[in-house]
């Protein structure tokens, strides 16, 4: 088991936010992303949709004989966590569980921002898993789908992307909140403009860092030595993952691999 590869999971580039944070802790490990770019956004399905998009990929997973599968996007966490970890014969983990413990740890006065994609605002599962630790706490829930947009076209510099970021600030600053979780994993990737806009007047929570850090409550020590290997797969075109990856994840040579799906489940695409 302590060879096999760790699973991180996506509909896009938001979960490299996630994958980034576990790497820096862990470079001794291995770790496998699949994006299944193909079917991005997933924010704006339904969770029915987006649950079996996401099993096909957890089958892909355990094929590939991992140790554990981390769903790097909220939204799918909403729609998938319970049946997956059913489903799977290895630890399957959230990113928002460890995001709500963290906000209501860091939260003085209990009120708590979550900014998030569509599907996973309409879901309420922040709210419900804040609940299970603070029944005091008030939670002010916004969806914000156009950062999402912008981050997975690699717009995580402008003065738009700015402007969107404050936009969604400033609703939930006026209810007075203290802590605002970035409840989208692609939200991270605008983390230097996030934190000039807050300023002081809140604490920043990322359930992507806090996940990372829960991995190795789940499986144990993990390497932190170096030795590992980072393999990428997306459903959809690699030439335009590699391109967007390359701009988030500057210095890292990412090169993934094309899946394709068939009455066998998903298989790498081999040219002939």
């Amino acid at each position: 088991m302590a060879n096999r590869p760790i699973a991180v999971f996506d509909s896009g580039e938001g979960g490299l936010t996630v994958l980034r944070r576990a790497w820096a802790l862990y470079p001794g490990e291995h770790f496998i992303y699949g994006a299944d770019s193909d079917h991005f956004p997933y924010g704006s399905r339904s969770l029915d949709e987006v649950r079996d998009l996401f099993l096909r990929f957890l089958d892909f997973f355990i094929k590939q004989e991992v140790k554990a599968v981390v769903i790097a996007c909220n939204t799918a966490t909403a729609a998938a966590l319970d049946i997956a970890r059913a489903k799977s014969p290895v630890p399957v983990i959230g990113v928002v569980q460890p995001g709500a413990e963290k906000a209501v740890h860091t939260s003085a006065s209990g009120r708590i921002g979550i900014l998030s994609t569509y599907a996973t605002y309409k879901s309420e599962v922040y709210r419900k898993a804040i609940e299970q630790y603070s029944h005091k706490a008030q939670v002010v829930q916004w969806p914000c789908p156009v950062l999402v947009t912008m981050a997975e076209s690699g717009q995580t510099e402008t003065e738009q992307a700015r402007m969107a970021v404050r936009e969604c600030l400033n609703t939930v600053f006026r209810h007075q909140v203290d802590t605002v979780v970035l409840g989208c994993t692609h939200f991270p990737h605008m983390e230097r403009i996030f934190y000039e806009e807050v300023g002081n007047r809140a604490v920043i929570v990322d359930p992507g860092y806090e996940t990372a850090k829960h991995l190795q409550d789940v499986l144990g020590p993990l390497r932190a030595s170096s030795g590992g290997s980072l393999t990428f797969y997306t459903t959809g075109s690699t030439t335009e993952f590699n391109r967007i990856s390359s701009v988030l994840w500057p210095h890292m040579d990412i090169q993934a691999q094309k899946l394709i799906w068939s009455s066998k489940g998903y298989e790498v695409y081999r040219k002939d």
